[in-house]
């Protein structure tokens, strides 16, 4: 067995006996290092394992942690996050990273040439960051949408303030890695795996209403389609 084998097999022993509960932080690169008398590159090999595999997880200059239960949610369906969280026995929170106006729509041309509004925020659980959503709408359709609470739902926004009701949407999802920015945002290293997730959500009418775009973690979320 290879060296970096043994300490991920090591590790993976003390989270199936419990002896590492969800959340708890591991022993530090340092202290993995001089325990198998190893490099800091095998130690972080057989870390980097285990990250892949959803059992733990990073945290930018704070070291390395089990990972907790994971969220369970339907990716194809956008739901409301803190509702969603709550009744699972999670604290959600959401941070407001900015609201700009793009003069220029080239992210989504079936908005429309006028203004964009971009929400970018994100999403936490039980403090932990686990999602970067940014939200684009028309500026003209949701005038003085900065005066409005958003780090709720903005379905419900929508619906309540400017009398705009998602009736059904579109989306795409696919693996990949989270953009640089937003590594640095949810305080994750360049090349963390993710999913991402492109929704455009339409109108009964189909006119399409905002275009968004998600990266989630890919160790916080099981996913859950039903089929009929």
């Amino acid at each position: 067995m290879l060296l970096y084998q043994q300490i991920r097999h090591h590790l993976q022993e003390r989270l199936a006996t419990g002896e590492l509960q969800p959340g708890c932080k591991l022993p530090s690169e340092r202290t993995l290092q001089e325990q198998f008398n190893s490099t800091r590159i095998t130690v972080r090999e057989a870390l980097a394992r285990l990250e892949a595999e959803g059992l733990i997880y990073s945290q930018k200059r704070r070291g390395w942690f089990v990972t907790p239960e994971k969220l369970k949610w339907n990716p194809a369906k956008k739901v409301n996050f803190n509702l969603l969280a709550q009744e699972q026995e999670f604290t959600p929170q959401t941070r407001i990273v900015s609201l700009n106006t793009l003069l220029d729509n080239t992210i989504c041309p079936e908005l429309g040439n006028g203004a964009l509004y971009c929400l970018s925020r994100v999403r936490s659980l039980n403090e932990r960051a686990i999602m970067f959503e940014a939200i684009h709408c028309a500026k003209a359709r949701f005038v003085d949408l900065e005066k409005q609470r958003l780090d709720g739902s903005i379905t419900e926004v929508m619906a309540n303030v400017y009398a705009v009701e998602i009736s059904h949407e579109t989306c795409q999802i696919s693996v990949t890695v989270l953009p640089d920015y937003v590594a640095e945002i949810l305080e994750k290293n360049n090349g963390t795996p993710c999913l991402k997730i492109t929704r455009s959500r339409y109108s009964a009418d189909n006119d399409l209403i905002d275009f968004n775009i998600e990266y989630w973690l890919h160790d916080a979320i099981e996913m859950i389609v039903e089929g009929h």
